[in-house]
């Protein structure tokens, strides 16, 4: 019985994850034939923009997922849709990871589509449409970069090891807390600061990067990536703050002490 309700549930995955896929080339698609369009500012912060594409990917990928699949979804630009009360399933969804470097042309940004059960990754895919290189994964199971087999680096020192890491908007930026930043990161032999925490996972993910740290994170910037970096063979830690939604994230490769 148990054996059969696991192979049920693996292959509802599977099924999910075929979705996801499909819906992030679409996305992918749509962008790329509207970039000049996507690219204008409708809102800018202090540290943050919100552009077009935002909303417009949005919108592809939340009427796919509410066509395709039952389950709630959490967006970065919507919040909460479809609630239930029946189910601790739901997507997390970033539209577009990287927002800031896409409106500035930097080719570093994706389309971030997760699925978790309450607080656990079950499945992720990230689309860098950039280059056209698909992340993808269920945990348990395998990660691919277009139908490739990935598996993070194994790098075991941090003296050998890069990291990935970035600011948050949130970030305090008081000499306290910078001195405090510098002396966790210090120790790894180089550093880097892509501006898509999605990215920086699926990097760690592949081996191209052996770990990734980011407080105060939005649980979308990093859902997928998560998920996709467990399933390559990584070692995550999430800590949960007071704040909905807010989170601390570690990733690395599984000998990596975080």
């Amino acid at each position: 019985m148990l054996l059969r309700k696991l192979l049920m549930g693996l292959n509802e995955y599977k099924n999910l994850l075929t979705i996801a896929i499909s819906i992030a080339k679409e996305a992918g698609n749509t962008i790329r034939m509207h970039l000049n369009e996507f690219r204008k500012i409708k809102l800018e912060f202090k540290r943050d923009v919100k552009i077009e594409a935002d909303d417009k990917l949005e919108a592809v990928i939340i009427k796919r997922l509410w066509d395709e699949t039952k389950y709630p979804i959490l967006s970065e630009e919507s919040g909460l849709l479809r609630d239930s009360d029946d189910t601790n399933f739901r997507w997390i969804i970033d539209p577009l990871d990287g927002s800031l470097n896409f409106s500035r042309g930097i080719p570093l940004c994706c389309i971030s589509i997760a699925f978790w059960d309450g607080m656990t990754p079950i499945l992720g895919v990230v689309y860098d449409f950039n280059n056209d290189e698909m992340f993808y994964g269920i945990v348990g199971e395998c990660a691919r970069l277009n139908n490739v087999p990935i598996k993070v680096s194994g790098i075991d020192e941090k003296s050998k090891a890069v990291l990935c890491t970035g600011f948050p908007v949130r970030t305090d930026f008081s000499t306290g807390k910078v001195q405090e930043f510098v002396k966790n990161i210090k120790k790894f032999k180089k550093i880097r600061l892509l501006g898509t925490a999605a990215l920086s996972l699926c990097y760690v993910a592949c081996g191209r990067a052996d770990s990734y740290q980011e407080n105060n994170i939005k649980i979308w910037d990093v859902a997928a990536g998560l998920a996709i970096t467990k399933a390559a063979g990584g070692t995550i830690h999430i800590e949960f703050s007071a704040e909905d939604k807010i989170i601390n994230v570690r990733a690395a490769s599984s000998n990596l002490i975080l």
